[in-house]
């Protein structure tokens, strides 16, 4: 698999980041510009569990750089 396809969740966010997963969780829920996840995992049909959401790691990096980091200037 290539960089490009690379898949993150929210703690791969997170120590990328340096920042706790709440806050992640925060950004993915309430930025309108984050991107989409790929995927939710691991949720059983049926048990009401929510599941783990993956991202594209080339696209949440993008969101870094264009959104995130100017937050941070």
């Amino acid at each position: 698999m290539d960089d490009g396809e690379q898949l993150v969740g929210i703690g791969d966010i997170a120590f990328q980041l340096k920042i706790t997963r709440q806050a992640v969780d925060y950004w993915t829920r309430k930025d309108s510009k984050f991107p989409e996840p790929l995927q939710v995992i691991n949720a059983p049909a049926g048990s009401g569990a929510k599941g783990t959401r993956v991202w594209r790691k080339r696209e949440v990096d993008a969101w870094i750089v264009e959104h995130y980091r100017r937050r941070k200037q």
